[in-house]
């Protein structure tokens, strides 16, 4: 039995970063020696144990077995006789495909470390083709790395794995999680990556144009993208609530119109309320144009103590709710 570092944690430290996870691989073991040891199975496709003491995940070496569509459908081989080799081969790109012993040697069988230096994404081995959501896996590394550049072999992956309607059998979930991951780095870098090689169907369809982003703020930057290609980008992918509430803030700012009738900003302004004033204050910044009168009606609209009024002139609260507002947007418009 042995057991090595191995994937992004080695990547991480050879770039002299900081790494949020750590994996552990178990070679030439099996279930129910990890048990005995003391190792808590979670794992459900194939053997994944928690260590008794540091709750850090190690799994078995496996080999797989296409069996199916999307990148679930897999067959697994852990048995005690699979090598670190075949472990590794199994893997996405070269740069994730390295592992280091308990004595700090590294296992670098498809010169990971070559690539890393020359700045290169090469996927390992033809199992890539087999799992359709390294296609966006690629995408996203290169927007956390983004000097990095796509091997010519790996570009010919690409574009083979968007023409096998692959891409349609992943799950939202594990889609949108590749997309947060990327909203944190350049996202430009991973949606030039979807639109040039054709991996925008199902999930990022109607990618005409990409925004210079104005914010670092992943809401923001999924707003900006949405307005940016008529608010029909990615509409069959499941997004957070932070995420859709602001992208209908964003949305509503966006169709404003400064000069229009009054009956027109009755109806825009008459659904703020304390609940979403910061939001509309915050989503504002980003329209200077109508940043003040926006920001000076909805202030004044959402502070103003209707209820006192009602109760002290018996008087119906919608009707002076719309006069009041009326009045709060002729000011303002002066």
């Amino acid at each position: 039995m042995k057991i090595y570092k191995v994937g992004g944690a080695i990547r991480d430290e050879l770039l002299g970063l900081k790494s949020k996870d750590t994996d552990w691989l178990v070679v030439g073991s099996s279930i129910r020696e990890m048990l005995d040891l003391g190792y808590k199975q979670v794992g459900k496709n194939f053997p994944v144990f928690l260590h008794p003491t540091t709750n850090e995940e190690y799994a078995l070496a496996r080999k797989e077995i296409k069996s199916g569509h999307g990148h679930k459908e897999f067959k697994f081989i852990f048995t005690p006789d699979v090598t670190i080799e075949e472990d590794l081969s199994r893997r996405d790109l070269t740069i994730n495909a390295m592992a280091k012993d308990d004595n700090d040697q590294i296992i670098d069988p498809y010169n990971g470390q070559t690539d890393l230096q020359n700045k290169v994404f090469k996927h390992v081995s033809d199992a890539f083709y087999e799992d359709p959501l390294r296609a966006l896996r690629i995408a996203r590394f290169k927007s956390q790395l983004p000097e990095f550049e796509i091997h010519h072999s790996t570009k010919d992956v690409l574009h083979a794995i968007s023409k096998t309607g692959e891409l349609h059998h992943l799950s939202s979930e594990r889609v949108f999680g590749e997309v947060a991951k990327s909203l944190n780095g350049k996202f430009e870098e991973f949606l030039t990556v979807i639109k040039d090689y054709g991996l925008s169907e199902p999930w990022f369809s109607e990618i005409e144009k990409i925004p210079k982003f104005k914010s670092d703020v992943p809401e923001i930057k999924w707003s900006e993208m949405a307005e940016a290609n008529n608010f029909k980008f990615a509409r069959y992918l499941k997004i957070p609530k932070s995420f859709s509430k602001q992208l209908e803030m964003w949305q509503h700012f966006s169709g404003y119109k400064l000069n229009e009738h009054i009956d027109y900003k009755i109806n825009f302004f008459s659904g703020f309320s304390n609940n979403n004033l910061e939001s509309a204050k915050f989503t504002l910044e980003f329209f200077p144009l109508i940043q003040k009168e926006c920001v000076a009606i909805i202030e004044e609209y959402v502070n103003f103590n209707f209820g006192e009024i009602c109760s002290t002139q018996n008087n119906d609260i919608e009707a002076v709710k719309i006069e009041e507002l009326k009045q709060i947007i002729r000011k303002h418009e002066e």
